[in-house]
């Protein structure tokens, strides 16, 4: 059946879709494993999904979309909800047969190599050639066969990747209750043992998260990140939560003190700044709060930040002892 290139184009579809059986799923990782042209084919299938997927979001409206399907999601399997812009629930192996073992396997490990960041950002790179950068107060652990048959790593707390590809061994993070696998890309994690939360932002690549849905029958699903795409998961409800829509404009803000806004609306942006800078921002005429706002800002105090913004839209600056004030009106047709 994966001789026939229609068949081959509607085998992969359906894997991006999550339609396949567990018999079709083994059928295309095998054939996926069989040379770089099928990896290539496939990767080529899923940019142009990703692309779809993309332009269907021009007017997504995150939090909208979420009241609305919020009574719903529960009842239906995961892929079928517009949630996160994921690109529904797939098994990316790439390759990789073993990518597809049970969560509980990985629990033979023994990680007795640990990297610790208490009170500084901790950078290190790992045998492998990935690189990591711990936030403060947290612990990444490993075994001693790292990097021999499979690379997997245990983390508490919260750490950027930037991992090395390698088809043959897929770059797994164990959390609580969820885990996170890849073969080369770069994402952040948070998953602190004492925050129901765990989140994962995904910087390039493509990530597979994941998470226990039911812990009468320790039943896991698994969802597909694309770049651009965070998921947040409740460890006490097992489910995922919605991101609200500045949530990746700070995601990584710890690890190099930038700040992105893509298409923000000026309301939403000085929450995060008030959030960061510790602030107190007011915008005196509704209007002005529609104004779209995007640009980054790298190592930039808050004054720095405030005389931009009121310069691009205009705005009169108004700096007191609580904080700022954008005076005028602005964006009134937005």
């Amino acid at each position: 059946m994966m001789d026939d290139h229609k068949n081959i184009d509607e085998l992969l579809a359906a894997y991006l879709l999550g339609e396949l059986n567990e018999t079709q799923a083994n059928e295309v990782s095998q054939w996926l494993a069989k040379s770089e042209e099928n990896m290539r084919h496939f990767e080529q299938i899923a940019q142009v999904w990703n692309g779809a997927t993309k332009e269907k979001e021009v007017s997504f409206n995150a939090n909208k979309a979420w009241n609305n399907i919020a009574p719903k999601v529960q009842k239906k399997p995961f892929y079928q909800s517009p949630l996160f812009r994921v690109a529904a629930a797939v098994i990316i192996i790439l390759g990789a047969a073993n990518l597809l073992f049970n969560l509980s396997n990985s629990n033979t490990e023994v990680f007795t190599n640990e990297v610790l960041a208490v009170n500084d950002v901790v950078n290190d790179t790992l045998q492998d050639g990935s690189v990591i950068s711990l936030n403060e107060n947290t612990k990444l652990s490993y075994s001693d066969n790292f990097n021999t048959n499979t690379r997997t790593v245990k983390l508490e707390g919260e750490a950027f990747f930037d991992i090395e590809r390698d088809t043959s061994k897929p770059f797994i993070i164990e959390l609580d209750q969820s885990s996170v696998k890849v073969l080369g890309t770069s994402f952040n994690i948070k998953s602190d043992p004492k925050d129901e939360l765990v989140s994962v932002y995904v910087k390039s690549g493509v990530v597979l998260f994941e998470y226990l849905s039911n812990s009468k029958d320790s039943t896991y699903l698994s969802v597909t990140l694309l770049a651009g795409d965070k998921v947040v998961y409740n460890k006490t409800t097992h489910r995922l939560e919605a991101a609200n829509d500045t949530s990746t404009a700070t995601e990584i803000y710890w690890m190099n003190k930038e700040l992105i806004f893509d298409g923000i609306r000026l309301g939403q942006v000085t929450n995060v700044l008030e959030s960061v800078y510790e602030v107190k921002i007011t915008i005196t005429e509704e209007t002005s709060k529609n104004c779209l706002l995007t640009t980054n800002f790298q190592n930039a105090n808050i004054d720095q930040i405030m005389e931009v913004i009121a310069i691009t839209f205009e705005l009169e600056l108004e700096k007191t002892n609580q904080g700022f004030t954008l005076n005028g009106a602005s964006c009134e047709e937005i």
